[in-house]
């Protein structure tokens, strides 16, 4: 919020699993005559009434007390004492319920908590429990999670349009061949799913594993894997469009302003020319599709456009021009084609803005908890990741979801439900 812009006021705190404690306040009772008089006071109908939000974490020991029964007769059909059921486990045998693991993984893959300082806020709340134990219950509750990123990974493949991306994801396990511990992740973000990749490499390797024989539109920055992949499907017969993001473009122009001071004016004025095609766009999606005024605004980003790529060429043709300038206006004109692709196709955003959002998770982890210690943890992260984002891309709630899945999985004698499709 701007300083000096109007307020919103305070937040209507109702939500239905925000439980409502009401406490009375009376006055002391010998408050409760004039001071004067001394005669009493006399209840007034109603309360005064105002609000506070407390907070309070509570932490509880459940011990379950399962009766037990001693047959009566002597036929012995029943042998011995009977005894009520225990009750559901995620982990056969384990000491944490469900949703405690739910709360767990929450922690450290929703909120970027390394499990250590998970466990310290345990200890302040009288629970004592070893780091060890919270990674070897991720091991056994991994499995459980993985029919549901490999069904997510599967719904992806069915989207149109595809924000793919990749960052750097540290794996502490040796690697034959492979100096370090540098591994990827890649992300891919459709209007349903967003889906973690970890690999230990950056290769288009990975987009062909991956992505196999998908068609369609696939919005990225301008690295060369996603262009070897194209090349590499094209040579199959497969069709797979690249659009590529005008904000790397346009952070090239606000690059060479900052580091080049004798540039500044002239990446200045192509910030402005980028910026003004981005509001030109904005105003041209925001109209029904093929309206008069989605019309109007269609051919005004195209004329901008056209004065762009003109500006270009003549700069570039310009003998007098400076290296760095030379070289972000080359790559302009390289991908001049997929940095179009948008015009034609308005359901594809200008930038590939949200792929990179959505690894700000990942990379509060990587900085909060350096990375994996393990493989499988490596894969546990990816696919707490996909399942997270995923829910939240469809505005559920992931607490919710893994309290209900968890409990499915405990009363399947901690296996993963019989099938997978409701979740």
């Amino acid at each position: 919020q701007q300083p000096g812009s109007p307020g919103h006021g305070r937040r209507n705190q109702t939500h239905p699993r925000l439980k409502i404690e009401a406490i009375e306040h009376d006055l002391p009772e010998d408050k409760r005559v004039c001071p004067q008089c001394r005669l009493p006071f006399i209840a007034f109908p109603g309360t005064e009434d105002s609000e506070e939000v407390h907070w309070e974490v509570h932490i509880i020991r459940r011990v379950h007390k399962r009766k037990r029964y001693k047959p009566t007769c002597a036929c012995g059909a029943v042998p011995g004492i009977v005894t009520a059921a225990p009750p559901p486990k995620l982990i056969p045998k384990g000491k944490f319920s469900s949703d405690f693991w739910a709360r767990m993984l929450l922690e450290k893959f929703l909120l970027q908590r390394p499990v250590q300082r998970s466990v310290l806020a345990l200890t302040l709340e009288g629970l004592g429990v070893a780091p060890g134990t919270i990674a070897g219950g991720f091991e056994r509750i991994d499995p459980l999670l993985e029919p549901i990123y490999s069904a997510i990974v599967a719904h992806s493949h069915l989207a149109h349009l595809r924000k793919m991306d990749e960052t750097r994801w540290l794996v502490f396990v040796p690697r034959e061949g492979k100096e370090g511990y540098r591994w990827w992740m890649w992300i891919d973000v459709t209007p349903e799913t967003v889906v973690y990749i970890l690999d230990p490499t950056r290769s288009a390797q990975v987009l062909r594993k991956y992505l196999g024989p998908w068609e369609g539109f696939l919005l990225v920055d301008c690295y060369s894997a996603y262009k070897a992949h194209q090349v590499w499907a094209a040579r199959l017969g497969i069709t797979i469009l690249l659009a590529f993001c005008w904000a790397h473009r346009r952070r090239d122009f606000i690059e060479i302003g900052e580091g080049y001071p004798r540039l500044r004016l002239w990446a200045e004025g192509w910030v402005a020319q980028i910026n003004e095609v981005f509001h030109i766009n904005n105003q041209r999606v925001a109209a029904a599709a093929f309206s008069p005024v989605f019309q109007e605004h269609d051919q005004k980003l195209r004329q901008a456009l056209a004065a762009m790529e003109n500006i270009r060429a003549r700069e570039l043709s310009d003998p007098q021009l400076h290296p760095i300038q030379k070289h972000v206006l080359a790559c302009l004109h390289r991908h001049w084609e997929g940095l179009m692709r948008f015009v034609d196709h308005p359901e594809i955003p200008m930038d590939n803005n949200e792929s990179e959002r959505l690894q700000r998770p990942e990379a509060l982890g990587r900085k909060n908890y350096y990375g994996s210690g393990s493989l499988w943890s490596g894969q546990f992260s990816a696919h707490a990741f996909t399942i997270i984002q995923t829910l939240r891309q469809n505005s559920l709630d992931p607490q919710q979801w893994l309290f209900a899945y968890f409990k499915a999985c405990a009363e399947n004698g901690g296996k993963v439900p019989a099938s997978v499709n409701p979740w």
